[in-house]
């Protein structure tokens, strides 16, 4: 029987050596990617959490009869490859009576849209890796917003017609009660704001 040729000490301290330099390389990477996938989601949580407060300001101060506006988690689907990219969140009114009902899908075969990345908000990254978020503020252009800053004033909306449009049709087919376009507001209104993110979208 041929005996077995032992492993010198060299070789061993050189396959040891190796395996430690390639567990601290993957060790590096994941941790790389752990904390950029990390960075990632905290711009997109910083931007929606901007949107939401667009959206909540909006109403509190453009309609009265409202008890508490929440949001929806932030849906998320397709990978910006093979398939768009989407983003958003819902918008969910509460009325006086104890009403609820969510922005967005059909009403009477008519589709109002959910707020997000195709249409109310914009995240990127600029040449140099610097964040961009910009936000619509009107009709036909948007305004950037500093990382880290709260929502500034020329970002606030004096009209919206998705959402005026939105709330009109809910009321007419009894969803919600008692909700009307008023300059008195609902200023005492909760906002339960969300970022936490989900696959797929809200049915």
């Amino acid at each position: 029987m041929a005996k077995r040729k032992k492993i010198s000490r060299p070789a061993k301290v050189f396959w040891g050596l190796l395996a430690v330099v390639l567990i601290a390389i993957t060790g590096t990477w994941g941790y790389n990617r752990y904390m950029q996938k990390k960075k990632v989601e905290q711009l997109y949580q910083h931007g929606f959490r901007l949107l939401e407060e667009q959206i909540a300001t909006y109403i509190k101060e453009n309609y009265s009869g409202v008890r508490k506006i929440e949001f929806s988690p932030i849906y998320r689907d397709g990978d910006g490859r093979f398939t768009m990219l989407t983003a958003e969140v819902v918008p969910i009114l509460y009325d006086e009576y104890g009403n609820k009902a969510q922005f967005g899908g059909k009403i009477n075969h008519f589709g109002y849209p959910s707020y997000g990345l195709l249409n109310y908000l914009r995240i990127d990254w600029d040449v140099s890796g610097t964040e961009i978020i910009e936000l619509a503020s009107g009709k036909d252009y948007y305004v950037e917003v500093t990382y880290g800053d709260s929502l500034p004033e020329d970002t606030k909306w004096t009209e919206n017609e998705d959402i005026d449009i939105n709330i009109e049709a809910l009321v007419d087919i009894g969803k919600l009660k008692g909700i009307e376009k008023s300059a008195q507001g609902s200023p005492s209104a909760e906002v339960h704001y969300n970022v936490t993110f989900k696959k797929g979208i809200l049915k």
